[in-house]
């Protein structure tokens, strides 16, 4: 992989005031030497393609480390795009508000942007690091809720210990909350029954602390 970097002038133009100005934005040149194999969708036969990425950006490359970020942030391009998936449709339908003023709205959307993106992230650890422990992700009072409706919900074959369960299983127990089916559903939990589950989930840990709390008083 060879990486290029460069400043450079573009020549703007606003089509509506029939204005020019100049850009001065940074470009990184990521290209592949040497072919590798990929496997076409449409003919199913293999064809030899390099990659090769010309980047704009207003990041500063003064370093190779610099690039390289330029780099990585590209390939993160369809992780944000399942974020804004998740946030605009299916997750949290942020376009379906009826509020009118604006302030509102931008308050709204962000408090649904931190649903999407918790139910993105779960969906994406639980695949990627799914041995490590709930903790990394599960309040100890979520751990412990989830472990007692798991435990409720179960099925005869099941048996559901105190242990704290991976980051898997976690995911897993959370989504059965929101509807997933296990191998019926087409695949690991998606962001869909994640978020619904978590809808299950934080009102039942906040009822168990409540309950604990009115236990203390008394």
């Amino acid at each position: 992989m060879a990486l290029r970097v460069a400043r450079v002038v573009l020549k703007t133009r606003d089509k509506r005031l029939l204005r020019h100005k100049d850009l001065t934005v940074n470009v990184v040149w990521a290209r592949e030497y040497g072919a590798r194999a990929t496997r076409s969708s449409r003919s199913g036969r293999s064809s030899y393609r390099a990659l090769d990425w010309l980047l704009l950006t207003n990041h500063p490359v003064d370093t190779l480390e610099d690039a390289r970020k330029v780099v990585f942030g590209y390939t993160q391009r369809w992780r944000v795009e399942d974020f804004h998936r998740a946030w605009k449709s299916g997750v949290c339908n942020v376009e379906d508000n009826q509020l009118r003023v604006r302030t509102h709205v931008i308050r709204w959307a962000t408090v649904l942007a931190a649903v999407a993106i918790r139910a993105e992230r779960l969906k994406h650890l639980s695949r990627e690091r799914p041995t490590e422990p709930a903790t990394v992700e599960f309040s100890a009072l979520e751990i412990e809720t989830l472990i007692l409706l798991k435990r409720h919900y179960r099925k005869r074959t099941e048996t559901i210990t105190d242990d704290v369960p991976d980051l898997e299983t976690a995911t897993r127990w959370v989504a059965e909350l929101g509807g997933y089916t296990g191998k019926s559903s087409g695949g690991p939990p998606g962001a869909i029954t994640i978020r619904r589950g978590l809808d299950y989930l934080r009102p039942a840990a906040e009822a168990l602390a409540l309950s604990r709390a009115s236990g203390k008083k008394r």
